[in-house]
């Protein structure tokens, strides 16, 4: 996060931002920054807002392949790395995974896994055999993410698994043993959907109980996930209001890199376009397990190329991926309200997180009563 003390830093940032209105196509392409890597298909939850664990598994990528794509030059500037699913603990050789990754890339400092919670002594088991295979001498930060989505209810409804609350809470108390020895932080990530709506304080009791943070996102509606038309998911217009309630008096009120995604988000609700910018356009790359190169997956045809198909580089500095991008930038970035990798994205561009510093920490404190709430 960006605060005062890294203002001292101005300099930097500076040229970061500049190299990031230069990047993306414009003038070049650069190599890319951040990893996200779902490892799986497989899943144990059945989520109401996920149709993936009803995908039928036609292929997964191997470790051999893994090995292959990431000796590739193109990772030598990543610096983080998400990996998740499908549950990514349900792969035996999750280790040599994250071991692989970290071998091919020199400057990564950042290894990110998330997970249903489900089955909570494998979980301790797959993570206690990745701390076993990387060097936290090069890792500064690994954040571990468990799912909860409400109230015992609630989560187990959404989550299909009936004692996945129990399980989820269990896999939170043993990953935190790991704390003393790893730098890592536990949290509880909820997707925001009209099921838990009406249930943040409960959630957020849940997470004071567990002394870990909490991360709301909202509902992602793309490709990835496949979702069907279901009513349960669906917001109401009375559900866009209570939304919108908690937003602006819980989310939007410090002047954190997601305050200002919740603030534009809000602002998109009210039909303007995303004004904060995305980084998958540039810096990310998504391999997927059937092998597909891709930064997003908000719609199907964006996709790169599939790596058993041309080596990993000459995908993403291809002919196909600068008309994917110049597309996607026309006729799906202005409407995309996902936060994924915000906080990165605004560290990297800088501008429009100082200007929002700005306004809210300067302009605002000098203004008439009557104008500090204005946006």
């Amino acid at each position: 996060m960006i605060e005062t003390k890294h203002f001292f830093n101005l300099p930097l940032y500076l040229k970061k931002g500049i190299i990031y209105k230069l990047g993306g196509g414009w003038l070049f392409t650069p190599k890319p920054r951040v990893v996200v890597f779902p490892v799986n298909d497989r899943c144990n939850s059945r989520c109401i807002m996920c149709n993936r664990w009803k995908k039928e598994i036609k292929k997964e990528i191997s470790i051999d392949k893994i090995r292959e794509v990431f000796s590739n030059n193109l990772f030598s500037n990543v610096k983080q790395v998400n990996i998740h699913g499908g549950e990514p603990t349900l792969r035996k050789d999750l280790a040599q995974i994250f071991k692989i990754i970290q071998d091919s890339c020199p400057k990564l400092n950042q290894m990110w896994l998330s997970t249903n919670g489900l089955n909570p002594n494998r979980i301790k088991k797959r993570v206690k055999e990745i701390f076993d295979a990387i060097d936290f001498k090069k890792i500064k930060f690994f954040p571990i993410s468990v799912s909860i989505d409400g109230s015992k209810k609630t989560h187990e409804k959404i989550r299909g698994v009936n004692g996945g609350f129990d399980q989820a809470v269990e896999t939170i108390h043993l990953l935190k043993q790991f704390k003393d020895s790893y730098p890592i932080e536990v949290s509880i990530s909820t997707v925001l959907q009209p099921l838990n709506l009406y249930q943040i304080h409960e959630i957020e009791k849940v997470a004071e109980n567990l002394s870990v943070p909490i991360y709301f996102i909202p509902l992602m509606l793309d490709s990835f996930f496949n979702i069907d038309k279901n009513s349960d998911i669906i917001f109401s217009r009375d559900d866009l209001y209570v939304l919108r309630e908690i937003i602006d008096t819980k989310f939007i009120k410090k002047t954190s890199l997601t305050s200002l995604y919740w603030n534009d988000f809000l602002q998109q609700m009210d039909g303007t376009r995303r004004k904060i910018p995305c980084a998958f356009d540039r810096y990310v790359i998504s391999l997927y397990p059937t092998g597909e190169i891709l930064p997003c997956a908000r719609k199907g045809w964006i996709i790169y190329g599939n790596v058993y198909d041309n080596n990993v580089d000459r995908i993403w500095f291809s002919s196909e991926a600068k008309r994917v991008r110049k597309r996607m930038k026309k006729e799906v970035c202005p409407t995309c309200n996902n936060m994924c990798q915000i906080e990165f994205t605004l560290e990297e561009e800088f501008f429009t997180y100082a200007t929002y510093y700005f306004k809210k920490k300067i302009i605002a404190p000098v203004l008439p009563f009557n104008l500090k709430g204005s946006n």
